[in-house]
């Protein structure tokens, strides 16, 4: 759960990218597209355990872009640190929700030894 909330943070980062970073066209709206979609799937994700698999496909596509579309360094280096971190956000050992409860184990009764008494026969 911690590791959706920092997810959460990442998440916004994407949606102004292009606002920030001079992008081709073809990454400017795919970080609008993926990034609205990420934010709302990341919102989600903090209330219903599937939204969480939207959020990791999203961080996933984003991650597989540069090397589907034509890319710059630049573009290269953000798109794909931002997928891989948001996916293993999504996805990771942290972003469980699942509490582990451990039951203790009863104490076992300690055999009193009782002492052997003879008896006149």
């Amino acid at each position: 759960m911690l590791s959706r909330i920092i997810g959460l943070l990442m998440v916004a980062f994407l949606f102004t990218a292009p606002l920030i970073f001079p992008m081709g066209s073809a990454h400017t709206a795919n970080a609008f597209i993926a990034g609205s979609l990420a934010l709302l799937c990341g919102l989600a994700a903090l209330a219903d355990e599937r939204a969480r698999l939207g959020l990791a496909l999203v961080g996933g596509w984003v991650a597989l872009s540069p090397f589907i579309f034509w890319s710059t360094l630049t573009e290269q280096v953000l798109t794909v640190s931002w997928g891989v971190t948001t996916f293993v956000l999504a996805m990771g050992p942290l972003s469980e929700q699942r509490v582990t409860r451990v039951v203790p184990v009863p104490a076992l009764p300690v055999p009193v030894e009782e002492p052997e008494v003879r008896r006149a026969a």
